[in-house]
């Protein structure tokens, strides 16, 4: 009897040590979502540059509330975002059906954005330059990357198309860095998840 107690704990012991070493083990996330697997890049439309460099876009040019954004994974922050109504946002609009999830794979913290280069064809007619950004706004440029500025940037210069802004703003830049810092393990290398649902037909 003392014998198979001792056979029995000695079996329960191993069987332990197998399950623990098991459990620490890593799990393979397996391949990445097709929404995370970096794209071909985007081409532009138009080689030509013909934006109006000094042209301001009225509010009579927009798609109010054309589309949320969740930033975050699970129950992340929903905010509204106006668009404007151009070309390039028209086309955008036209590939988005439902929601969609969109990871960034580029942040930089001191310029301010997180982004993600976009597949299709984007014209550029409607380029302009931009010296100030404010936090929440969302820019095209013409190698198909897109950018969610979410601070206020000072003297940026850039040169990119106008894609729309977030409505509300007071925390956006603490929710974006707060994800960007939850993802630090990220096993596709997502730097922010968003997911934008239209909202427009």
């Amino acid at each position: 009897m003392k014998k198979t107690m001792v056979l029995l704990m000695a079996l329960f012991m191993v069987f332990s040590a197998v399950l623990s070493g098991c459990s620490s083990k890593t799990e393979d996330p397996g391949p990445p979502p097709e929404d995370v697997i970096a794209p071909d890049g985007a081409s532009s439309g138009s080689d030509e540059t013909t934006a109006d460099n000094s042209r301001n876009v009225s509010d009579e040019e927009m798609l109010e509330g054309a589309v949320q954004v969740s930033i975050g994974q699970g129950d992340g922050k929903t905010y509204t975002v106006d668009m404007y109504n151009n070309a390039a946002v028209n086309t955008m609009l036209g590939y988005l059906s439902g929601t969609l999830l969109f990871p960034s794979t580029e942040y930089d913290e001191k310029q301010g954005f997180a982004a993600h280069n976009i597949r299709g064809s984007y014209t550029q007619d409607d380029e302009i330059t931009v010296t100030d950004i404010k936090a929440g706004e969302i820019y095209l440029f013409s190698g198909g990357q897109l950018r969610l500025y979410f601070k206020d940037i000072d003297g940026a210069d850039i040169t990119a198309t106008p894609v729309g802004y977030f409505t509300e703003t007071d925390d956006l830049t603490e929710t974006v860095i707060a994800d960007h810092k939850a993802n630090r393990d990220d096993p596709w290398g997502v730097e922010v998840y968003f997911s934008i649902t239209k909202m427009i037909d």
